[in-house]
């Protein structure tokens, strides 16, 4: 299970200019932006104040292209024009912030053109809803409206996640990613665009990927930030490892813990927990403070951007904990599910939660088969992690690691059964040979840097570049996002 916060959201606002572009293959110059007279078909945007520019559209497509007679689903999208007028456009940029489940134009729209800026006056941005999300009909299910699935064990997750999947009837396969590429391709042949430049972030790196593998011809340029491939799985012993790294570098760069002892500590706390769980009140809701909520919680802090004040309260309330309070434990918990639950009351005009997992039960690699029944699946999946081994996991089990919120190898034991369900596309499928950058943090145990190197390993030739200090996604620090913004401007 991959990233599914909207984490990426914020991490486009730090783009800015300043470091020179990566090599890449050569690509000849083509008026890629829309015409005048496609800008003025569409309407004004006056619920984006933040987009003055911004003109608006909307297009139907086919709820599934290869049953038309199952209906439609409308795609809301905001084209932003290149402020000179007086030659020619350059290109468009095609931005996705991640998710899945998040509104790239209401959202992330002016993150994304204020981040962009320095690119304006001769590239377009056309912001693009996916669909389920925002102004691309929006979907949701009473399973998982509001915040409450924050508040619940795994097991409970599990169950809530598999009841949306009911309630979505024959809905349930109309939201992989690759039908969200060709949607993508249908707004850009509606606008009249040859190519475009492709920026991804988070799970945006895994749409770019499979739009480019199934419109190469269209793509023009692909910018990755906190990537991963599409047919390799981040949550495994990669992300752990990856964590553990984080841990050191942000102890060593501050100062002010020993990154072995807080792992140490970490070890020590989560085994407490393991042997005696307790219950926590947070915002009204009874919360099982055991080793899985420890690990969650523990997890997002290397999960989103670079945050030293947040590792350094893990660090002490391991080491408080190591003396037998637990008090600082119980107010990390708090405080992250306090602000996962913010998030999750957006809704799904900004955040549909329904579609994140439409999208993560449809297309991501998992330990069982849904042909079988949920029985089946569970001793399928309990095999599967009892190859694990807890060593390659530390300071965590293996059990708690990979099954943590928002990352459950198991949050779909319980989704009803589809036979389109599906990667993107095979291992090893041709991806075009265009200029490509890939954006990794060394802080980052989302994404990390194996996950990225991946990445970049689906195309001919791609630029990898580690961003020091950058967690999920390397696009929120200057330097990172200096190279997105050079990347396209040089090519």
């Amino acid at each position: 299970m991959k990233a599914r916060l909207l984490t990426a959201l914020i991490a486009v606002a730090a783009l800015a200019t300043g470091c020179a572009p990566p090599p890449g293959p050569a690509v000849a110059p083509v008026v890629l932006t829309a015409s005048a007279e496609t800008v003025d078909a569409l309407v004004d945007c006056p619920e984006l104040p933040g987009l003055p520019t911004a003109r608006c559209g909307s297009i139907a497509v086919p709820r599934d292209r290869d049953a038309p007679a199952n209906g439609t689903i409308d795609v809301g999208f905001a084209l932003v024009p290149h402020t000179d007028t007086t030659r020619p456009g350059l290109g468009t940029i095609v931005p996705n912030p991640g998710g899945p489940g998040g509104s790239t134009i209401d959202l992330a729209g002016t993150l994304f053109t204020e981040a962009l800026a320095p690119l304006l006056d001769r590239y377009d941005v056309l912001l693009i809803d996916t669909r389920g999300v925002g102004r691309s009909s929006a979907l949701q299910c009473p399973a998982l409206d509001g915040p409450a699935r924050v508040f619940a064990s795994r097991q409970r997750q599990r169950e809530l996640i598999g009841r949306c999947g009911e309630q979505l009837g024959d809905k349930i396969g109309d939201y992989s990613t690759n039908a969200v590429a060709d949607d993508i391709d249908t707004v850009r042949a509606t606008l009249g665009l040859s190519r475009l430049d492709l920026l991804g972030v988070s799970y945006g790196t895994y749409l770019m990927a499979a739009y480019a593998q199934r419109h190469p011809e269209h793509v023009r340029s692909i910018s990755l930030a906190g990537a991963y491939a599409v047919n390799v799985d981040t949550t495994g012993e990669v992300g752990a490892a990856a964590f553990r790294r984080a841990m050191r570098l942000v102890c060593d760069r501050t100062g002010e813990c020993d990154g072995d002892r807080v792992l140490t500590d970490l070890a020590a706390l989560l085994k407490r927990l393991r042997a005696h769980p307790e219950k926590l009140t947070v915002d009204g809701h009874r919360v099982d403070l055991d080793e899985w909520q420890m690990t969650t919680v523990a997890g997002r802090i290397f999960a989103s951007r670079p945050d030293s004040g947040a590792a350094l309260a893990l660090a002490r309330a391991a080491a408080s904990a190591r003396h037998g309070d637990l008090g600082p434990a119980r107010a990390l918990v708090r405080t992250s599910l306090h602000a996962s639950a913010q998030i999750y009351s957006y809704g799904p005009l900004a955040l549909s939660d329904a579609q994140a997992w439409a999208v993560t039960c449809h297309d991501y690699p998992r330990d069982f088969d849904y042909a079988d029944p949920v029985g089946t699946r569970v001793r399928e999946y309990d095999t599967a992690q009892a190859h694990l081994d807890d060593a390659d996991f530390a300071p965590f089990s293996a059990a708690a690691w990979v099954s943590r919120a928002d990352y459950d190898t198991g949050a779909c034991l319980n989704w009803p059964g589809d036979a389109t369900m599906t990667s993107p596309f095979p291992a090893g499928s041709a991806l075009p040979d265009v200029p490509v950058l890939v954006l990794s943090g060394d802080l980052d145990a989302n994404t990390p840097i194996e996950s990225g190197d991946a990445a970049a390993a689906q195309f001919p030739h791609a630029t990898t570049r580690v961003i020091e200090g950058a967690g999920h996604t390397p696009a929120s620090t200057p330097e990172g996002a200096a190279a997105i913004v050079e990347f396209i401007r040089g090519i």
